[in-house]
């Protein structure tokens, strides 16, 4: 699987939704990849405040980050012997917290059909923003392979107890992943706490949580705290930077954008855990 390859397929699709009665379309684009990257270095202190409702910015998003961070994840999965070990199972239900972007099951994904594993995915991919769902609902179709895929999409905002509270069933997942989201929400942490105490309080003994964020104390501590305090025992936890190690995959798959915006994100300083509820 070559992830490049595939999100260019969704770039495609929505470079051609985003109007351009001003023939303007890709420098709008290339301010957005501008104005995210403006954000994501404040982070710590003002939160993201892009509308990703906005094809433009998730066309922005998709094309700076996503590739890196689905990189990422398929980087880091074979150092915990309990995630390797969860895909030889034949069914397996995922939980994408803040999951729309499609970082999270990307890079699972590209493990799963690179290790020849094929289980059965029932993914939940919980976000903010609906629109998310029209990049990754018919990414099955896209994909060279024959894993079978559930792949469900909620409406679900973290801090808000009224979208969440009714959602029981995705505590009973195998796998729960949150891939640079607890730093996007750091600003409205209060508003966030309740959710994230039902999550660790309730998840099922025996399921696994991969986390991979920016590597700041600020966030990956917040994590940390949560995990001690609802007995998550951590199986693997580090911090460093990392490169794309996959030469399969080349940036100029992402043509005619690679020619036209910023290089995507290649180097990421990560803090990645990997810890299963006692």
């Amino acid at each position: 699987m070559n992830v490049f390859q595939l999100i260019k397929s969704v770039l495609d699709e929505i470079y051609e939704r985003i109007p351009d009665e001003t023939g303007d379309k890709d420098k709008r684009i290339k301010t957005q990849i501008d104005s995210l990257m403006a954000a994501y270095a404040k982070l710590a202190t003002k939160g993201v405040p892009n509308d990703y409702t906005d094809s433009v910015t998730r066309f922005a998003y998709i094309y700076k980050y996503v590739t890196s961070h689905a990189n990422i994840v398929f980087q880091l999965v074979p150092r915990s012997l309990s995630l390797r070990r969860l895909f030889d199972k034949e069914v397996v239900s995922i939980t994408c917290v803040g999951g729309g972007p499609g970082s999270d099951f990307l890079g699972l994904l590209k493990f799963i059909i690179t290790a020849g594993n094929k289980p059965h995915l029932r993914l939940n991919l919980f976000d903010k923003e609906p629109t998310w769902n029209e990049c990754w609902q018919d990414v099955d179709e896209k994909l060279s392979s024959h894993l079978m895929i559930s792949n469900v999409f909620s409406q679900f905002d973290v801090t808000a107890p009224d979208t969440w509270k009714n959602y029981n069933k995705f505590l009973t997942s195998d796998l729960f992943t949150m891939i640079y989201f607890m730093s996007e929400i750091n600003s409205l942490r209060a508003e966030a706490e309740p959710f994230f105490t039902n999550l660790f309080e309730n998840a099922q003994r025996g399921s696994l949580m991969l986390y991979v964020d920016n590597n700041n104390p600020m966030f990956y501590e917040w994590f940390d705290s949560l995990a001690k305090k609802h007995n998550w025992k951590v199986l693997v936890s580090d911090e460093g930077v990392l490169k794309m190690e996959d030469y399969s995959e080349d940036k100029r798959d992402l043509e005619p954008y690679y020619s036209k915006f910023h290089d995507p994100k290649l180097t990421a300083n990560v803090a990645f855990r990997v810890c299963q509820k006692q």
